[in-house]
């Protein structure tokens, strides 16, 4: 049986707290592309990326923004209850991503990311992120609300850190348990959706 704590923690959530880092730049396990096996154990490993890992995945996100070019971009997975949060919690063994990031200046930025599981839904995925924003100190006003993204049921969450205020949109992909995930740090409404039909047009 989880410990309360082990109940309401999330990897995935402080993602919203590092929007440019915490996604895809950070946690690298530093091991070689060559190394690495997508269709292998982890091999105790909490988690596995590299640029190419799930190509499938990483042809969600979009290769610009506006004509740039993300600072990185790679793809791969999440592996144990340590790495997966709450959804492991939920039951899920493993979790797919591929991501990118395009970072502005100070705290700010963008990053969208793609996440696939067996039997991964909307929900589990937006509570990941909401309840890792609940759960941090440095954040507050944290507020989720159903929206739609090119037609499909989508949840938008809103927060604030440290004065800059954060934005989650998760939306279902094309491809079943697939789901997109565009994050915004510091940024307005219009790069905000500039970056989310960028990827639901993938």
């Amino acid at each position: 049986m989880h410990s309360r704590r082990a109940r309401h923690r999330s990897v995935i959530g402080p993602a919203l707290l590092l929007v440019i880092v915490a996604i895809v730049a950070v946690g690298c396990s530093g091991i070689g592309q060559a190394s690495l096996d997508p269709g292998a154990p982890c091999g105790g490993r909490d988690e596995e990326r590299a640029p190419g890992f799930h190509a499938d995945l990483e042809a969600l996100v979009p290769e610009t923004l506006d004509g740039a070019a993300p600072v990185q971009r790679d793809s791969g997975r999440y592996c144990s209850e340590r790495s997966l949060g709450v959804l492991a919690d939920a039951g899920h063994e493993s979790l797919d991503f591929a991501g990118a990031t395009w970072p502005g200046t100070d705290e700010s930025g963008l990053a969208i990311v793609a996440y696939r599981a067996p039997g991964l839904t909307l929900d589990q995925l937006a509570d990941a992120f909401a309840r890792g924003a609940d759960d941090a100190r440095s954040v507050n006003q944290v507020h989720a609300q159903p929206t739609e993204v090119a037609g499909r049921p989508a949840v938008r969450i809103d927060a604030v850190m440290r004065r800059t205020p954060q934005t989650v949109v998760i939306w279902p992909a094309a491809a079943v348990e697939t789901f997109v995930v565009v994050i915004g740090s510091g940024v307005d409404e219009a790069s905000l959706a500039g970056a989310v039909a960028a990827a639901a047009d993938r």
